[in-house]
């Protein structure tokens, strides 16, 4: 699935944007360049790797119910679901951009000094307000899945029958989804207490390490996928891949799905 692959990018954008000041944590004041452009990438992460995780739902969503009605998925949805994390990415950046430039001394580092922030409310309320809207409707579009799946278990049924190959979808991945929505929702209270410069909880320094828990969840869920695994037993001799198909029983299902 392209979107995956789009997620584990805005994760990385995500690790690197909070790693840009290494080595001017003390001593003077980073350049205000340096310091504003590292706060617009912060205030754009969350909301970029929420944008990934919806267009990664969907995509779930589009290929699940093409494969179940035997309909082609236009490549040019998923071309266009793919602009969805780069295109929240920027607004919020150039939000927070154009928030700091006219007054620089806003601009500073944080009261633990590991990255700068914007002392104005604008970047922290759109940045809060988009991480809410982006998770409901991740909420409201994988209920709406579990839903469709209810309604199409008698179609699992048959298809597993003809095809003798067990579960056509794993359903599985739902849970992997549901603690990805689980640690985005987690996502918006970090953005709330660490973003917020007003918050009396901002400045006990316990709280910079949960910053990690989006990073960290979403390698260990996503991290952890039977594919991913097997090319880390490196010890393990490739065998030959086999056809499990049964000839005269074949059905088309997208592969896809699998994880």
């Amino acid at each position: 699935m392209k979107t995956w692959f789009a997620l584990m990018i805005s994760c990385l954008l995500y690790c690197i944007s909070f790693v840009l000041l290494v080595g001017h944590q003390t001593g003077p004041s980073p350049s205000l360049d340096l310091c504003l452009f590292q706060a617009g990438l912060i205030y754009a992460a969350p909301p970029s790797v929420a944008a990934a995780g919806l267009a990664f739902v969907v995509e779930l969503y589009l290929r699940l119910t093409t494969t179940l009605t035997q309909r082609r998925l236009d490549n040019r949805i998923i071309t266009g679901i793919l602009f969805m994390p780069p295109v929240v990415h920027q607004i919020i950046f150039w939000i927070a951009m154009f928030t700091g430039l006219p007054k620089p001394d806003i601009v500073h580092r944080n009261q633990q000094q590991m990255f700068c922030d914007i002392g104005d409310d604008i970047p922290t309320t759109v940045t809060g307000i988009t991480v809410i809207v982006l998770i409901a409707m991740m909420i409201l579009l994988e209920l709406y899945t579990i839903y469709y799946l209810w309604r199409a278990r008698s179609v699992f049924r048959d298809l597993r029958k003809r095809c003798e190959c067990g579960p056509i979808f794993p359903f599985a991945l739902f849970v992997r989804v549901g603690i990805f929505t689980f640690a985005g929702g987690l996502g918006i209270i970090l953005v709330d207490i660490l973003l917020n410069k007003s918050s009396a909880i901002s400045s006990g320094a316990g709280t910079i390490d949960l910053l990690a828990v989006i990073p960290l969840s979403i390698a260990l869920v996503f991290g952890t996928q039977e594919d991913i695994v097997q090319i880390y037993k490196f010890w393990k001799k490739k065998g030959p891949l086999e056809d499990t198909s049964p000839a005269d029983n074949h059905i088309d299902v997208d592969r896809s799905l699998i994880v």
